[in-house]
């Protein structure tokens, strides 16, 4: 079995479809934890109204969607363990096409790609360097979407989600998790996620913060793995550029140079990473 698990905070209007996607897998034999981060609107009710035993509706006061993650791994019942978020949708074959995978190639994590739609209707893959097979060797593990990912449960019972980090959450636990499991790449767009306001754009302190800790927590990572480097650089970057204050401009830019002081090559490699430049 498959245990399935979704946070949701004030998700009410976009919950209910993002569950039907995953009750509509061709994939049936899963459970659908769905842990409900604190929320003040309607969004009980709209998932009370989904009439579907799989369904397993858990309340906790607000923490951040890393601890809401975190509870439903301690209360999956399933062999696997996949997440989805509150606002996206998966295709209706999502979980067939990873678990063959899983059985077929023995692999202990397996993603798919995701097709992120911009508000003109066009979508970008992503990420766009991984083909079909294992990142062996590992080189880059950003773009890689919760959404995405299907384990053994094994993986999640010693790796969790850090709730300190308010970004690249999925990056740094995928980080830390490959360092002992394998990691395989269906490279078909499975999941439809749509830009919303919690973008980066929007939240360029939480990219800051993001990468501050992952500068703390793992300071080996920019050395070892310049292509990770690149996306911090050119992240941090893109924060710079939004920023109004010339004194937080200085500051990302400084961060930047940490990441990758060769922060202008960085940003052309980021961009060809993420798709934006060939």
């Amino acid at each position: 079995m498959v245990s399935v698990i979704i946070p949701a905070y004030n998700r009410a209007h976009t919950i209910k479809a993002a569950v039907e996607s995953v009750l509509s897998q061709t994939w049936s034999d899963l459970e659908l934890i769905l842990v409900d981060d604190g929320s003040t609107d309607e969004t009980k009710a709209v998932i009370e109204s989904i009439k579907d035993e799989r369904i397993r509706y858990i309340y906790q006061p607000n923490a951040g969607a890393c601890a809401a993650r975190n509870n439903g791994i301690g209360l999956a019942m399933g062999e696997y363990i996949a997440f989805h978020d509150s606002d996206d949708i998966w295709h209706a074959d999502k979980l067939e096409l990873q678990m063959k995978a899983i059985e077929e190639s023995g692999a202990d994590i397996v993603f798919c790609k995701i097709k992120k739609f911009k508000p003109d209707g066009s979508f970008t893959l992503i990420p766009t360097a991984c083909p079909e097979g294992f990142l062996d060797p590992i080189e880059n593990l950003f773009g890689i979407g919760t959404q995405s990912i299907i384990a053994k449960r094994e993986v999640f019972d010693e790796f969790r989600f850090d709730p300190e980090m308010p970004r690249f959450q999925e990056f740094e636990m995928l980080y830390r998790a490959t360092k002992k499991h394998s990691i395989y790449c269906v490279d078909k767009g499975l999941v439809d996620y749509y830009i919303g306001e919690d973008s980066i754009s929007s939240n360029p302190q939480k990219v800051y913060s993001a990468c501050s800790l992952l500068r703390q927590k793992h300071p080996e990572l920019v050395g070892s793995y310049p292509k990770m480097a690149s996306v911090m650089a050119y992240s941090l970057l893109n924060g710079a550029r939004l920023q109004k204050n010339k004194a937080d401009r200085k500051k990302f830019i400084s961060l930047a140079k940490e990441c990758r002081s060769d922060i202008k090559i960085a940003a052309k490699s980021a961009l060809i990473y993420l798709g934006i430049l060939k």
